[in-house]
């Protein structure tokens, strides 16, 4: 991460090669807009010190424009929200937006304005929301590291949607009438410059605090739980993904952090999402016009809510992080959890407008449940504010055009740090690389972890037990 100068130029320069290369445009390749001039603070040396950085087109930067996602709610800001601001305290050189879903309210983002970016694996597939832009635009070279922000999967979603990693780091919900589920964040190029873009130091192969990483060893070593059952819906998850999830959970216990793998129960019955989503409708209860059939949809949601609704779904959100831990054996267990692992995606990102056709149709009530079904798991994590990090199996680069799986690595409370979750990741993904360098010739690991072709979210709905 070496410092650039005070100018766009050399981004402007590597999206002008992109363009080139793919005969994509900008959108296509994640990004909103290029600023005229980057945004630093010369003074701070943090983390991001000189690294250039697209900011999601969500937030508010001094004298930019910033769109929402959206066609006729542009404004430009008159100061720096708090995100952008944290992002100049760590140094970074914002130097354009990203392109995300309408008002980050979806987890496929296709603009009604026009194109939206094309993934780079399969340009059939939906690169996922509503931090997509982000994650296209670091898969494609663009930049090596772009803020992102994850309120229900929004980083970790795109991120395995383009074969990325993606940290959801700790964060405070918050009491009061209407929690905040949203967590800031980046999506970097791999887990190394993941952990420090976000000032984290974690370990190698060996796990967290691995010899030779500066870090020291774990106090403890860490209980794992693996469930491949959908959490939020009854819908259904592609066996494919479910096998790798499972082989995935197998490869972790081959770390020296790891002290064992065990079956954990869903965390609570299927039907308390309904009431935690109350909290997601009522923060779009302000959304603005104009707006397409979704956000519309989810404002609607919100404005039909009493008061008394929200606030009972303010208190179940609020109990929560017990009810998790009662369920996952880490009150008063002689090994409770300390990081549970899922699958990240039901099944391989489907093809565009997979979900938009629903709300097309008049229809949003299913596009709403078609997305929980593709992501019924990420959402946990930004309810009760701990970790969550979701790791691609194998990097698109060895994939040859094949979606590599991705798992989600959750944090239990505080009993896992994000370093920790970075560790297990690095060792997991360098178990995949040593069983695929033992027998280049053989396929049968890479066929295992990675599916070819878009996945079928109509399945998921139909196959529901």
């Amino acid at each position: 991460m070496n410092p650039s100068p005070r100018t766009t130029e050399a981004v402007t320069a590597r999206l002008d090669r992109a363009c080139a290369r793919t005969g994509l445009s900008p959108a296509e390749l994640g990004v909103a807009r290029i600023y005229d001039r980057p945004h630093s603070d010369d003074t701070e040396f943090g983390p991001l010190r000189g690294v250039d950085v697209l900011v999601k087109d969500l937030n508010l930067v001094a004298g930019e424009v910033t769109s929402f996602g959206s066609c006729g709610n542009d404004v430009v800001a008159a100061s720096h929200d708090t995100a952008v601001a944290r992002l100049l305290q760590d140094g970074a050189s914002l130097v354009g937006a990203s392109v995300t879903a309408e008002f980050g309210a979806t987890v496929y983002t296709e603009p009604a304005h026009g194109p939206g970016p094309v993934n780079p694996i399969d340009r059939r597939m939906t690169t996922g929301g509503s931090s997509s832009g982000a994650a296209v635009a670091v898969a494609r070279g663009i930049v090596d590291v772009a803020h992102a922000n994850d309120g229900g999967g929004s980083i970790r979603v795109p991120a395995a949607a383009v074969g990325l990693p993606g940290l959801k780091p700790a964060h405070t919900v918050g009491g009061g009438m209407l929690p905040n589920p949203a967590a800031q964040g980046v999506i970097a190029r791999d887990l190394e410059l993941t952990g420090r873009a976000l000032g984290i130091t974690h370990g190698g192969a060996g796990g967290a605090g691995s010899a030779g990483t500066g870090a020291s060893a774990p106090s403890r070593r860490l209980h794992l739980g693996h469930t491949n059952r959908p959490f939020h819906t009854d819908t259904a998850v592609d066996p494919a993904v479910a096998n790798a999830t499972a082989a995935a959970a197998s490869l972790l216990v081959t770390s020296d952090a790891v002290a064992g793998v065990r079956p954990v129960p869903a965390p609570y019955p299927v039907e308390h999402f309904e009431v935690y989503s109350r909290i997601m409708a009522a923060r779009c209860r302000s959304l603005p016009d104009p707006s397409t059939v979704m956000p519309g949809w989810l404002r609607q949601q919100g404005r039909a809510l009493s008061p008394e609704q929200i606030a009972d779904a303010a208190a179940a959100i609020a109990d929560l992080p017990a009810q998790v831990l009662d369920a996952w054996g880490a009150r008063g267990a002689d090994a409770p959890v300390d990081v549970v692992v899922t699958p990240m995606l039901a099944c391989a990102p489907p093809p565009v407008g997979a979900f938009s056709r629903y709300s097309a149709a008049g229809d949003p009530a299913t596009d709403f449940l078609a997305q929980t079904a593709w992501t019924p798991w990420a959402t946990l994590w930004n309810l009760t504010g701990w970790a969550g990090l979701s790791v691609p199996l194998v990097t698109p680069e060895s994939a040859a055009g094949r979606w590599p799986v991705s798992v989600h690595l959750g944090a239990v409370a505080d009993r896992a740090s994000a370093a920790d979750l970075l560790g297990l990741a690095s060792h997991l993904q360098d178990a995949v690389r040593r069983m695929m360098d033992a027998d280049p010739a053989d396929s049968g690991v890479l066929q295992a972890l990675t599916l070819d072709g878009p996945g079928d979210v109509t399945r998921l709905l139909q196959d529901a037990p």
